[in-house]
């Protein structure tokens, strides 16, 4: 009887929880702190400005605000990188109308006037951006914002920064993007959904015979599959809304 009872719990315990590939894709975007860092062989350390010196501020509005994503990224042996936090004016962090290889809907970002976000602002090197831009190239252009209002940490505030912008489009209902309930804002105009919720909807929109977990495998596995079904978000998305800016060549 105790067997079949640990049996039972096993069975009916939640995939998204005890599968490590389904926690990774359910887990976007990550461990986001709250607080400025450098990020030293892989983990995060105090964080210390004079290391700003000669780099590019890069906003980190999705997992790139995460240390768990940036060692994913840039494993143990890299240069020291200085991670700022950062109120962005007039924007907010909503969902970009394409799958990633790992399974989650990931970030975009979208000019909302009156709307305040918290991100994060990467200093990174001109050799950190060439490991960093693959990661993104896909589904984002690289771009230089212009006329912002970027609070850092400290109080300093930032007018131009660099971004990754999404051009897949954004996901949405009756007009109105979906926003990332774990990316604090301030004045958010726009329906939050957490990660898990959003998989669930757009498994609904996609395929709503599916079971949840198998639905995002499917994505994980199948390129193809996972290309057909960015075209399907990609049909139905909203269009990109995003302030002044000029792409700059990966």
């Amino acid at each position: 009887m105790h067997h079949r009872g640990v049996e039972y719990v096993r069975m009916n315990q939640d995939p998204f929880e005890t599968d490590p590939v389904l926690v990774r894709a359910a887990g976007y975007p990550y461990d986001i702190t709250a607080h400025s860092f450098t990020f030293v062989r892989g983990a995060e350390a105090p964080f210390d400005s004079a290391l700003r010196e000669g780099r590019r501020p890069v906003i980190g509005y999705g997992s790139n605000q995460s240390p768990l994503r940036l060692r994913q990224k840039y494993g143990t042996d890299h240069e020291p990188i200085p991670v700022q936090r950062a109120w962005l004016s007039d924007h907010d962090v909503v969902y970009s109308a394409h799958f990633s290889s790992y399974g989650s809907l990931p970030a975009a970002l979208r000019h909302v006037p009156g709307t305040r976000v918290a991100v994060a602002v990467n200093w990174l090197s001109d050799a950190e951006l060439e490991i960093m831009h693959p990661t993104e190239v896909d589904s984002y252009d690289f771009a230089h914002l212009n006329n912002l209002e970027l609070q850092l940490d400290g109080g300093e505030v930032l007018e131009r920064a660099y971004a990754y912008l999404s051009f897949r489009g954004h996901v949405g209902d009756a007009g109105r993007p979906f926003s990332l309930k774990e990316v604090a804002s301030e004045n958010r105009q726009f329906p939050e959904l957490g990660q898990r919720e959003a998989l669930s909807l757009m498994r609904d929109r996609i395929a709503p015979d599916d079971d949840l977990a198998r639905f995002v495998r499917a994505h994980i596995t199948d390129s193809a599959l996972r290309d057909a079904r960015v075209a399907e978000l990609e049909r139905f998305a909203l269009p990109v809304a995003h302030a002044a800016h000029e792409v700059v060549e990966m």
